[in-house]
């Protein structure tokens, strides 16, 4: 199993934002990404979403209106929040966060097997953009991840759940947007387990939860499936606004290795579309992906080069803690978080 697992809390004074101060502040920026026009690097769908999660009370909508200019969008003045697995994932939706401006949340420091942190680099294209990181914020290795994931600390997820649900609560957080599962990287599908867990734990306790959305990391970035584009918010970038964007990941240092293989597989085109769009599951998510998945052939090589000393497995690790958060309370009575009010 490795050595224990060690939770390492924020240090004091590192995130300056409680519940009264990163609400306003967040208000205060959606307010700013409102008045951003089309112009501003963006030629995006537009229309009206009302957005729905199932939850053990029955069903619990949120509804988006457009606002009093069709063209901004049905999220543009609303709260919004990213939560990602780890430190880079904000580059996949650039342009997003350079229109909505959200509060960030990210579960690991991406250190990987190397132990050296990238937050650094992701705080710094925050700051770029205009948004806003939030309590959790690297609170894990990747290493701390995966030891507690086999060893199946339900405990440290379901609170961290928790924590996620308080914080999008506290930050009046009208949608929310997240890795999605790809059975690429065990930790990407553990984050949207925990978010969707949060969101259905929300819907539970106050009757409505934000409205959820994906975009991948591993598929092709313009994928965005007919079915899901009347409920997906799409932005096509102009030059200047894909120049800015390819030039933060060029930029950041400890992705220049994936960076590259990302251009070299898709090119630069596919990079001008963000498609985030509208989670249909909840906490069963074996059907998301071919089996057995990547990360278990990868994790067999990573084992007999020494790197790691037992194979993170979708049915021995994962499945088991999904099925114990729900057992925990984050229910869906048909087992799906659903998106649009008419699915």
């Amino acid at each position: 199993m490795g050595a224990p697992f060690h939770f390492r809390p924020i240090p004091p004074g590192s995130f300056p934002y409680g519940p009264g101060v990163f609400l306003p502040a967040l208000q205060g920026l959606s307010r700013n990404a409102a008045g951003l026009t089309r112009g501003h690097g963006l030629r995006e769908d537009a229309g009206q979403i009302r957005n729905s999660a199932l939850t053990g009370a029955g069903e619990a909508s949120i509804s988006i209106a457009l606002g009093a200019n069709p063209a901004a969008g049905f999220w543009e003045g609303h709260p919004a929040a990213l939560v990602i697995a780890h430190p880079g994932h904000e580059l996949r939706v650039h342009h997003w966060l350079e229109r909505a401006r959200p509060l960030v949340l990210v579960l690991t420091d991406g250190s990987g097997h190397t132990g050296r942190s990238r937050l650094a680099s992701t705080t710094e294209v925050l700051a770029r953009t205009g948004a806003v990181p939030g309590p959790v914020y690297g609170r894990l290795s990747d290493r701390d991840l995966y030891r507690a994931l086999l060893a199946g600390d339900v405990e440290l997820f379901s609170g961290l759940a928790d924590e996620i649900a308080g914080v999008l609560a506290d930050a009046g957080i009208a949608y929310v947007a997240g890795d999605a599962v790809e059975g690429f990287n065990p930790g990407h599908d553990v984050c949207r387990l925990l978010l969707n867990a949060a969101l259905l734990r929300l819907g539970e306790e106050r009757g409505r939860s934000p409205g959820n959305f994906e975009f991948p990391l591993d598929g092709a970035p313009q994928e965005c499936p007919l079915e899901d584009r009347a409920e997906a918010i799409v932005l096509s970038l102009d030059e200047e606004a894909l120049g800015r964007k390819l030039a933060a990941a060029q930029a950041y240092a400890e992705m220049a290795g994936e960076v590259s293989k990302a251009l070299g597989r898709h090119g630069r085109e596919p990079f001008r579309v963000e498609c985030l769009r509208p989670v249909r599951y909840g906490l069963d998510i074996g059907h998301r992906f071919a089996h057995p998945p990547y990360y278990e052939s990868y994790g067999e090589r990573q084992v007999a080069a020494g790197v790691y000393r037992e194979v993170l497995r979708f049915r021995e690790h994962l499945a088991p803690l999904a099925e114990r958060l729900e057992r925990l309370g984050a229910r869906a009575p048909r087992g799906s978080l659903v998106a649009c009010e008419s699915c």
